[in-house]
């Protein structure tokens, strides 16, 4: 079976004006249900910091940049 794509976004929130903060979340196997994953524990001045910031720690996720988010497949974890 081929490994699937994590369904994985990175949003911007502003918890007060002049302060934004990047979060990552996921689809369940619901596409209208997200999961947060992580949230930047920084505050940004702007919107594209921490929009640049949340890229980045989606990066984190991606074990291969150009394969993009995989999630192995069963197959390939029973042979660990």
């Amino acid at each position: 079976m081929p490994d699937q794509y994590r369904r994985l976004a990175v949003f911007v929130d502003r918890p007060s004006p002049g302060n934004f903060i990047w979060v990552l979340m996921e689809s369940t196997e619901d596409p209208a249900v997200w999961l947060d994953l992580e949230t930047g524990d920084d505050t940004y001045d702007n919107w594209r910091e921490a929009y640049d910031a949340g890229n980045e720690a989606l990066l984190a996720y991606v074990d291969d940049e150009l394969a993009g988010p995989v999630e192995a497949s069963p197959d390939d974890m029973d042979s660990d």
